[in-house]
């Protein structure tokens, strides 16, 4: 586990102070109500070496022929992170999907989501009818991609539905601290649904923090492969930098709820909705999770666009922080001090 007084501040998004190792809950795997109470104290848990590693290999080795084949990493032999082998791109551009939508149709990616190690663990801390959401994500963290960092930021204005509702984030590979791993904010999940600013990075908004909150630990630390954050819809949490010279941080990233309770229809799709479900299930080797939420008891409610909205202000701040991005990794010749 990484000690926090090894951190430098330059591994870290603006207003990180260094972390608080993660406490690791796995001698809490025996006893429910200790899972609960210590999710409901810190927002979070964190297991170490839960998830068979075989299983990880495979999605990551998947993934890894599918980049290679796009040239977005080297192809090398080993289970290393791989190595970026072109110019980074950020969510929401073309060359982002490009890649992404070949990723997302990959059947082990979204067999991991249902692994019974790792159901086991989510239903000893939910209850025995939880499930997974069918919107499973997938990151391709670029090494040296600063202004895209993650930043911190809560699940529930972006999935809405229930605030029950629980991440489970595991990285592909081995990921300490210099790949950029997440970093949970203990506690915050108490302060309710925060407003929102514009961000660069993933979901391309951040929550703004009630000054209040500077009395609470950043928690985090090094991963092995193996091991899973869950964190509830309320907890800010964020990615670090990804300091890496060569090295992608690949992760992955699942919601679970247990049945009877709400969600939104864009929780039932894939992620961006850019590709229909048949799409992604053509070509599987077996057909026996295709809609297998279409057995599970939850309501659909509508989503709340109040919830993603951002101020004139901020908008105006994200448009001219997008054209720097953009100027500087040499796509646009613009003179940013031209506006206002």
């Amino acid at each position: 586990m990484t000690n926090p007084s090894s951190i430098v501040d330059g591994s870290y998004p603006p207003g990180f102070r260094g972390t608080t190792p993660f406490f690791v809950a796995n001698a809490l795997l025996s006893d429910r109500g200790a899972l609960r109470a210590r999710l409901e104290a810190d927002g979070y848990l964190f297991f170490k070496s839960v998830i068979p590693t075989d299983a990880l290999r495979t999605v990551h080795q998947d993934f890894r022929s599918i980049l290679e084949t796009l040239e977005v990493v080297h192809a090398e032999c080993g289970d290393d992170p791989m190595k970026a082998a072109c110019k980074p791109f950020r969510e929401g551009e073309q060359a982002y999907f490009d890649v992404h939508d070949q990723l997302y149709t990959v059947e082990s990616f979204h067999r991991l989501v249902q692994h019974p190690a790792l159901m086991q663990v989510v239903r000893e801390v939910l209850g025995d009818t939880a499930f997974p959401h069918p919107l499973a994500i997938l990151r391709l963290i670029f090494p040296g991609n600063l202004p895209v960092t993650t930043p911190p930021h809560q699940d529930f204005p972006n999935n809405q539905g229930s605030k029950n509702l629980t991440a489970a984030w595991i990285p592909l590979t081995d990921c300490p601290a210099r790949l950029g791993p997440l970093a949970v904010l203990s506690g915050s999940h108490k302060f309710g649904v925060m407003p929102l600013q514009h961000h660069l990075g993933a979901g391309n908004r951040a929550a703004k923090l009630d000054p209040c909150m500077d009395q609470l630990e950043w928690h985090g630390g090094d991963f092995e492969l193996g091991d899973i954050l869950l964190f509830s819809a309320l907890t800010v949490h964020s990615a670090t930098h990804n300091l890496d010279p060569t090295a992608m941080r690949i992760s992955v990233d699942f919601r679970y709820q247990v049945e009877g309770e709400p969600l939104t229809e864009q929780c039932l799709e894939p992620h961006f909705g850019r590709l229909s479900w048949d799409k992604i299930y053509k070509g599987w080797q077996r057909n026996d999770l295709n809609y297998y939420w279409r057995d599970k008891r939850f309501d659909v409610v509508p989503w709340d666009p109040a919830l993603q909205q951002i101020s004139e202000k901020d908008a105006a701040a994200g448009m001219k922080a997008a054209l720097k991005y953009a100027v500087d990794r040499g796509d646009l010749k613009f003179d940013i001090s031209s506006l206002k």
